[in-house]
């Protein structure tokens, strides 16, 4: 089994539903970190953050229009989120170009080499 550390910087271009990971193969992803920073100075938005259970055929909105004023970054994690095979994390924005979405994760191998 290998034990990646990987890190992810996303910048939500638009207002479309954006996959930001997901695992595929034999890995799962243990999320150590999730940081959500408004980088507009001027403008406030709202942002949703939505977890697919792939097993469950069912989706979790994390934050649903989870308000963040100008120049606002907050860490959305208290504790790590395992998303296994297929799993999928995905945020929709307000407004274009205003949010970066920053993540640190594990990505563990489950097959056997």
């Amino acid at each position: 089994m290998a034990n990646k550390f990987k890190f992810t910087g996303i910048s939500l271009s638009d207002t479309n539903l954006t996959t930001l990971i997901t695992p595929t193969g034999s890995s799962i992803f243990i999320v150590n970190s999730i940081v959500i920073v408004n980088k507009d100075t001027n403008t406030d938005s709202s942002l949703d953050l939505i977890i697919t259970d792939t097993s469950a055929a069912v989706s979790f909105n994390m934050l649903k229009a989870e308000p963040y004023k100008a120049g606002w970054s907050r860490e959305v994690l208290s504790r790590p989120l395992i998303l296994e095979n297929l799993d999928v994390l995905k945020a929709q924005a307000a407004n274009a170009n205003i949010f970066n979405i920053l993540i640190s994760y594990l990505d563990r191998d489950r097959e056997k080499k």
